[in-house]
């Protein structure tokens, strides 16, 4: 039995790797294993080897020299193969003959990663390479990495693939579009847990406080409040330059790092979070109000 991709399909994959790497550059991740991704944004490449690369040589020892031998400027062995352990020693009799200050590490794939890397620490120890570094992966996301880190495992770097390109953790965003306003006239829902307010919207935010003022769009800024939103489209037509390239990606990471510099620490918590309190502006609070008691017959 075979299977195909159809051209489109295909398209579409690439562009949704492109954009989960460029994502991951944006939130802090130091590289990217899509090498097409790092060429198109100008990320660093970085990756180790796979366990089909150790798989096609007589053994183990032979595949790490010809890694080594391949991409001799950093060279991360991958041990966990067959068994960890005697992984982390092969590469280490292989990392014996490299050249001094040669960059070098070993990666673990699977298993316990607290105890094998911890395991793995002293043996690279023993054996004089104390600058050697440890980098873990194997279905990875935050709250693993917290655990491991909580435990004090001594691994330098992780890797994340299919937690960070799939958002296991919330595979989809509820949204909908609701109409605020028609021909000039303010309109909202009253549906019960879906209720709206009407008007059209603009969100005010400040640096000395945690927290967003919504209000509405034609509404002067709070003192020391600056506007979120930004008209793009007026009547069918740009407002603006087009922009033909994609925004640079060292551009985008320095004002997401802005944003979420201001977030208040209880958001950021892994567990638990809480969200950035949202104040209603004094017209926006008196719009829903006259426009509520209009809809439901009471008097104004």
């Amino acid at each position: 039995m075979t299977s195909s991709t159809s051209p489109r399909a295909a398209r579409t994959v690439t562009r949704q790797l492109w954009q989960s790497a460029r994502a991951s550059a944006l939130a802090g991740f130091s590289g990217t294993s899509y090498v097409a991704a790092a060429r198109r944004y100008g990320l660093t490449a970085t990756g180790t080897t796979a366990h089909s690369y150790i798989l096609a040589f007589p053994g183990e020892r032979a595949a790490f020299e010809a890694f080594a031998e391949d991409f001799p400027s950093a060279t991360v062995f991958l041990v966990d193969t067959y068994d960890t352990p005697e992984g982390v020693g092969r590469a280490i009799e292989v990392a014996r003959h490299l050249p001094p200050q040669h960059p070098f590490g070993v990666r673990l794939d699977s298993g316990d990663l607290c105890s094998l890397a911890a395991d793995a620490r002293r043996q690279l120890d023993k054996a004089g390479l104390t600058a050697a570094r440890i980098v873990a992966s194997g279905g990875l996301d935050e709250h693993s990495i917290a655990a491991l880190v909580a435990h004090g495992a001594p691994i330098d770097a992780f890797g994340v693939g299919t937690r960070m390109g799939v958002s296991a953790d919330a595979p989809s965003l509820d949204s909908a579009y609701k109409l605020v306003e028609y021909d000039g006239k303010p309109v909202m829902k009253l549906s019960t847990g879906k209720a709206t307010a009407p008007g059209a919207k603009q969100v005010f935010r400040t640096a000395f406080g945690p927290r967003d003022v919504l209000a509405l769009r034609n509404e002067d800024p709070p003192p020391g409040h600056e506007p979120l939103l930004t008209t793009v489209m007026t009547a069918g037509a740009r407002t603006g330059p087009l922009r033909t390239e994609p925004e640079q990606v060292d551009d985008a990471r320095d004002r997401f790092t802005v944003d979420l510099a201001w977030q208040p620490e209880h958001t950021l918590d892994l567990t638990s979070p809480v969200p950035v309190e949202v104040r209603t502006s004094d017209r926006l609070r008196a719009l829903t109000e006259r426009v509520h008691r209009s809809l439901t017959g009471q008097p104004n």
